[in-house]
């Protein structure tokens, strides 16, 4: 069974495949129409979003498919999801049944389950009883979906076969390792500009080096913002502070001071023509400024619109090939 829990999950080849054929379909609306005919997919989600929610919906209403909502308390009911102890579920009284028969009675009427949560694990525990793609809207470590559109947008911009270099500032959260995975696996330069403190995992950052040896990529890090960005293409932010982390906000404002995305940064690229990113929400004024995100040179709503795009192909590609 093909799932899409991280970037990972799918080999260089198969993620270029999806963005072609998202391609294909974003531009021949009417060829597609009904590639997700009579096909149902679940939205389960335990987090707020917009652009992953709508931008999905609308990608399967196009192709004909059909999207049904389910709250989080009727489908992944909290701690079960973080027990491989059956037994001990069971006498759990305010578990309703156990996540493998949960998962298994949707299994008999949906082709896929798209879900965003809190933890990776909850994911990884709905894959191992289902036979139908289960598909990653966000989780505390993984956005795959944010870092295909991405790509997309990277390779509408500067063509699919240049290979350039990707900055990313700020704190390295699921956004950024995502991002990482997905452009060195197709042999892009990146770099990581950030406190010391909100840098990747050591296991994580042995990860993404060995995903650039494997597919002669090549990434850096680095606690200076200005080094992090010299040559970049594009410059890619996020919030510093993520869904959750409010009760540290002064902690975290105080240590990303030196890592605003200004006017100022931009220019520390050496180039006219880099490009600005943000998976937004954004928070003007913290991680970037007004001059920044409304310049000619900010590509964020063409990113937004392929959530939409990318999302075509992902289901298509993962329903089609699991038929």
């Amino acid at each position: 069974m093909k799932h899409l829990l991280t970037v990972t999950d799918l080999t260089p080849q198969e993620i270029q495949e999806i963005l072609d054929l998202s391609t294909k379909m974003q531009e021949n609306p009417t060829k597609f129409s009904q590639e997700l005919s009579l096909k149902n997919i679940l939205f389960a989600f335990e987090k707020p979003s917009l652009r992953t929610k709508i931008g999905t919906e609308v990608a399967i209403n196009h192709l004909g498919g059909n999207v049904l909502h389910i709250d989080p308390e009727n489908f992944l009911n909290g701690a079960q999801c973080f027990s491989e102890n059956e037994e001990l579920l069971a006498k759990q009284k305010n578990i309703r049944e156990a996540l493998k028969d949960t998962v298994q009675n949707v299994n008999q009427w949906c082709n896929a389950i798209f879900s965003r949560v809190f933890k990776h694990e909850t994911l990884q525990a709905l894959a191992k009883y289902s036979t139908i793609p289960i598909v990653n809207a966000l989780c505390d470590k993984h956005h795959p979906m944010q870092a295909l559109c991405d790509l997309l947008t990277i390779q509408q911009n500067f063509g699919k076969d240049k290979k350039i270099k990707t900055s990313f500032v700020g704190d390295a959260n699921n956004v950024a390792f995502s991002l990482f995975e997905i452009l060195l696996s197709l042999g892009h330069e990146v770099s990581f500009g950030g406190p010391e403190e909100y840098f990747f995992s050591i296991e994580n950052q042995q990860h993404l080096q060995n995903l650039a040896k494997k597919y002669n990529g090549k990434i850096t890090f680095t606690t200076n913002a200005k080094e992090a960005v010299k040559n970049a293409d594009v410059i890619y932010a996020d919030t510093f502070i993520s869904m959750g982390e409010e009760h540290i906000y002064d902690e975290k404002i105080k240590a990303f001071a030196g890592y605003q995305v200004n006017n100022s940064l931009m220019t520390a690229t050496g180039k006219s023509t880099t490009k600005f990113m943000h998976c937004l929400p954004a928070h003007r004024g913290e991680e970037v400024t007004d001059e920044v995100i409304d310049s000619k040179n900010s590509i964020i709503y063409q990113q937004a619109k392929n959530r939409m795009v990318v999302s075509k192909g992902v289901f298509s590609f993962l329903i089609n090939q699991n038929q």
